[in-house]
């Protein structure tokens, strides 16, 4: 009798001690390592250990800077014009108190699970200096003890860290307009480079901007790099050497500012559309830069093309595709196993939208078509804060998880599609067959519905 008290109490230990270890490395699984400073090395992005590190996630579209294909108001020419209407009707206070409100129901802790969840490391987030600022004088918004409101960009680094995920900050909307894009806060408006006294105050305004928030930043390992400016002078960008020069030297200004106050993160640049709109790192000087590209091309000899133009660069920097989107012919799978292939970084454009067919669009992870969008010049600002409230949370009911989100998965681990790649996208072997005909079919939808879209802005002028 003793002996069988003995032997069970053995097994009861040997069965506690076990249920032990499967808690703690269900723990370990769900905390995340400690996340590292980032730097390049060549045309690699490394961590403190000297490990390569490929980045490889997505864009919070939409959260810092509205755009009204994907987001839930309407105005072509960017969300300033909303943003001024609103302030005109209920004050600046109450207008930027309505803003938070939107950005803190698009984006919440889930999907920062979420991007985790699918084996991404990275999020690209677009800011809006109107988010911290309350003009193009550089006036911040203050906490109640007087100190420049930081919470917002608090929160999204801080639940970076919780799920191991590192953080981009891509300034895409600067006082004075960089681009003529709506996504920039207003379409048509780019005074940003211009020889004028207006044009350089904003410049020191963005200056000033940056130098803040790398200061606010320059210990925290979990931001990768910093995004001077999302798609600088949009078309121009390789056609107009007057502002290009203008450009090259205010990014110099910006780098050599944001160093005086941080030495460490990585400062990413964009070329946009090809490696030779930026100059070589060497002619400046410049030290811990990654390059990036946004690739909206419609064949994949287009694709193949732009991703050996980097390799003839030159450059000895690493490169980003900060945004992209198969437009045309051109494949994801394509697209994914040539960026993997060559060892680029991604963030694909962006990660949930609302609008027509969302819910089915490859543009998008998480997609809605149920969500309302607001009148901002007649809803009460009752309505307005309900629009903008739960209903536009990704777990609150009205948005659902795309074709592509599971697609995607194939290639987060750096998962090449050989067929695809030596076929040029005609045969696919990654994924399973019913993901690869959802994603054809929701391509097509999406391609009907950027039709629309067009035609839309082409009646409003806002197309450019």
């Amino acid at each position: 009798m003793k002996h069988t008290m003995k032997k069970a109490l053995c097994v009861l230990l040997a069965l506690i001690c076990a249920l032990c270890y499967v808690s703690l490395v269900g723990a370990a699984k769900e905390t995340p390592a400690e996340m590292q400073f980032l730097h390049t090395e060549g045309e690699s992005i490394r961590n403190e250990n000297n490990e390569q590190i490929f980045l490889r996630g997505t864009n919070f579209g939409g959260w810092g800077i509205m755009e009204d294909w994907f987001c839930p108001y309407t105005s072509p020419a960017g969300e300033e014009i909303m943003f001024d209407a609103l302030v005109e009707r209920f004050g600046l206070d109450k207008t930027h108190a309505l803003m938070q409100r939107y950005r803190e129901n698009w984006i919440t802790e889930q999907d920062f699970k979420n991007v985790s969840e699918l084996g991404m490391n990275v999020i690209r987030l677009p800011i809006w200096y109107r988010n911290f600022q309350r003009d193009d004088n550089g006036t911040w918004y203050r906490d109640a003890n007087g100190n420049i409101d930081w919470h917002e960009l608090d929160n999204m680094v801080a639940l970076c860290k919780k799920y191991g995920l590192y953080l981009i900050i891509d300034l895409h909307g600067l006082p004075g307009y960089q681009n003529d894009y709506d996504h920039c806060g207003r379409s048509k408006s780019m005074s940003l480079f211009d020889d004028t006294e207006k044009a350089a105050r904003y410049r020191e305004v963005v200056k000033e901007f940056w130098v803040t928030l790398a200061n606010r930043y320059k210990d925290e390992p979990a931001v990768a790099m910093y995004d001077l400016m999302n798609e600088p002078l949009g078309t121009n960008i390789t056609s107009d050497k007057k502002l290009r020069q203008t450009f090259y030297d205010f990014s110099d200004a910006l780098y050599r500012a944001i160093r005086a106050v941080d030495s460490r993160h990585i400062i990413t640049m964009e070329a946009i559309w090809s490696p030779d709109a930026l100059p070589a790192p060497t002619v400046y000087g410049w030290e811990n830069v990654v390059y990036q590209e946004h690739l909206y091309d419609v064949t994949n000899m287009t694709i193949l093309r732009k991703t050996n133009e980097i390799d003839k660069a030159g450059y000895h920097v690493p490169f980003l595709m900060g945004e992209f989107y198969p437009r045309g012919l051109t494949s994801f799978s394509y697209l994914f196993s040539i960026f993997n292939d060559r060892g680029l970084s991604w963030t694909t454009w962006t990660y949930k939208g609302a609008g027509d067919r969302a819910d089915q669009s490859p543009w998008f992870l998480y997609g809605s078509s149920s969500i309302e969008k607001v009148d901002f010049e007649n809803d009460s600002y009752e309505t307005l804060c309900e629009k903008f409230g739960a209903v536009l949370r990704t777990d609150g009911g009205a948005f659902t998880r795309t074709a592509f989100a599971d697609y995607v998965g194939n290639f987060v681990g750096g998962e090449v599609d050989k067929a695809s790649l030596y076929s040029f996208g005609a045969v696919e072997t990654l994924g399973t067959v019913q993901q690869r005909f959802a994603l054809l079919t929701d391509k097509l939808r999406a391609i009907y519905t950027t039709i629309l879209d067009w035609l839309r802005k082409l009646r409003t002028g806002d197309l450019l």
